[in-house]
Formats: structure tokens, sequence, C-alpha cells
């Protein structure tokens, strides 16, 4: 079966964030995807990116932590969900963490290690600042099309979701992440 993985980057239980994502999830796994969770934060010895290039010649991130089962199933997924509050301006520091060591994707030329055309669903939620978090998830989307060839399905950004579990009775948001998840 193919997989979609779920990358969540809140450290909050059943955060926003994580909760659009889900619903995104329940889209692709209506079009028969397996969905597999990472939550960054519940990892065990997850460390950042050490900036070591071993993994230039090895296809793979040479450390063994938490986060490497996460990198070798977007390897080989069909796409990814990737999930973050933004925090002053940034995403969290569990989900850089994660981003950062999706660095062992690329070769020392920058070519993914894997085919282009593999999707992409970003969900980024805020207190206030709309703009800044758009920008935010315009860039994390960036990112992944840019260096690793993903093909964007669709991105969304909630302001004002800062008490946990609020954007669950948003219907227009709920509704919009399942239609992304369709796409997958």
């Amino acid at each position: 079966m193919a997989k979609i993985v779920m990358v969540i980057g809140s450290p909050r239980k059943k955060s926003n964030s994580e909760i659009i994502a889900d619903k995104i999830a329940e889209g692709a796994k209506a079009n028969g995807y397996e969905i597999v969770k990472y939550k960054i934060n519940d990892l065990e010895s997850a460390r950042g990116c050490q900036g070591c290039g071993a993994c230039k010649k090895a296809g793979v991130c040479v450390q063994n932590d938490g986060i490497k089962p996460m990198l070798e199933d977007i390897k080989a997924s069909e796409g990814v969900i990737l999930a973050t509050p933004e925090y002053f301006g940034q995403p969290t520091a569990q989900f850089r963490l994660a981003q950062d060591r999706m660095f062992s994707f690329v070769d020392g030329t920058f070519t993914p290690f894997f085919p282009a055309g593999k999707k992409c669903a970003v969900v980024v939620t805020c207190g206030t600042g709309y703009d800044g978090a758009k920008a935010m998830a315009d860039q994390i989307e960036g990112v992944m099309a840019g260096f690793f060839k993903f093909q964007p399905l669709g991105k969304i950004v909630v302001k004002d979701a800062m008490a946990p579990g609020c954007v669950a009775d948003d219907k227009g948001v709920m509704d919009e992440a399942l239609a992304i998840g369709k796409k997958f």
C-alpha cells in the first residue's frame, strides 16, 4: 500500500496543526493510502543535523536516532503532510529539527536521492500574524518543491488558533483540509 508520512512539529497533544493534518490524512486515507504519523516531540533521542556530510556519500542519514525511521519512510512514501505552529515567526524547534535532517535527501550537488514528484501538503497555525505564518508556509512548501522536487498539493494557514482544539469546529478549515487530502 502506498504511504503518506505526517510530520507533526507541535509539542502539544492534539494541537490545532495536528488536527488539521489529521483531516488531510483522512482524505488521503479515503484514496487508499496508508498514513504514518511522526510527532517529533514524542520521538526518543531525536537529534539535529550534525553537518557531517556522510549522507552525501551514503545516500541516507548516518545518525541512528528517532528521526531516522521518519526519513526512511519519507523517502519510500508517495508524499508528506507537514504541520507546525508558528512560534515567534518561525516553525517550532521540533519541526526545524526534522526539516534540517531532510538535508540527507540530497547529494552534494543538491540532487535528490529519490525521483521527483512526491506530493506535499503544508499546515501552519498561529495566534496572530497571518502574513508571517503564510510566508512561513510558503517557505516550507518552497523548500520541499525547490530542493526535493515535491509537488505541492496545497497549504492551510490558520490564525487565531491559540486555544487547543479550536480548529476542529471550523467547518471551512476542515473541509479545505479534507479536499487537500483527497488530492493525494
